[in-house]
């Protein structure tokens, strides 16, 4: 038994990530095009994403908000949710979503700095009723 905590302990400082399951806790994240656990709300998202760092392998995550900006530039859309923790969802298709519309984002998620993430690739979808 000794011998096997050894062993754990050694993999463990060799490679962190078998130490920490960094999806532990964190419902909304999920390895990459796999469904989350749950969609995080807004007023969840902060305290869920504390702590994510990049592994250098895709996260996805799962949002669900109400969109503050909805604009295109003629190519792609550019989907924002949540006030605090800013996501932003790059996009192909508007789906015909406006300001104000509660919509759930999943993509690959990026944290730019501590107050905005962008997902991209993304998708959106009006939430579910």
């Amino acid at each position: 038994m000794r011998r096997a905590l050894t062993v754990l302990a050694l993999l463990a400082a060799i490679h962190p990530a078998l130490a920490e399951d960094p999806f532990a806790n964190r419902p909304a994240f999920s390895p990459p095009e796999m469904p989350a656990q749950s969609s995080a709300r807004c007023e969840d998202l902060r305290a869920m994403a504390e702590g994510v760092t990049d592994q250098g392998d895709r996260i996805d995550l799962s949002v669900t908000g109400k969109l503050t900006l909805a604009q295109s530039d003629g190519a792609l859309w550019y989907l924002v949710v949540c006030s605090d923790l800013r996501v932003m969802c790059v996009t192909y298709e508007g789906n015909d979503m406006k300001v104000g519309d509660t919509v759930e984002i999943r993509g690959a998620y990026r944290r730019l700095d501590a107050n905005h993430a962008v997902l991209d690739p993304c998708l959106a979808t009006p939430e579910a009723k």
